[in-house]
């Protein structure tokens, strides 16, 4: 699992993740990748194209993340996720606390401003 961020405007930032996020790797990158989403004091696009699988450990993470973003006054949308992926996401229901869209221009229609 690995991450990379991109500012694609003066408030906001999208995070590229790539490989499994799993039991496994949310351990090794739960912090630093929660210090990138979060610490920014940006709104956040979490593009999931290259994301393989996703745990439960793995929403919880993108949750807590969410939960901090949202505290300093930004969102997080997700978008781009492969359908075993979107499959996940969209039974846990999670489309008021994660949004959840195609593509990287109707994440940016979601952010405020």
């Amino acid at each position: 699992m690995r991450f990379e961020v991109v500012e694609i405007s003066p408030t906001a930032n999208k995070v590229l993740l790539v490989g499994r996020l799993d039991a496994t790797t949310v351990g090794q990158v739960e912090t630093p990748f929660t210090a990138a989403v979060a610490a920014s004091g940006r709104n956040a696009l979490l593009d999931l194209t290259g994301l393989e699988f996703l745990s439960s450990l793995g929403i919880r993470l993108l949750l807590s993340s969410a939960r901090v973003v949202a505290r300093r006054g930004g969102i997080v949308v997700l978008f781009g996720a492969q359908p075993m992926v979107a499959e996940v996401l969209e039974a846990m229901a999670l489309e008021q606390v994660l949004p959840l869209v195609a593509t990287e221009a109707e994440a940016m229609a979601r952010l405020p401003g």
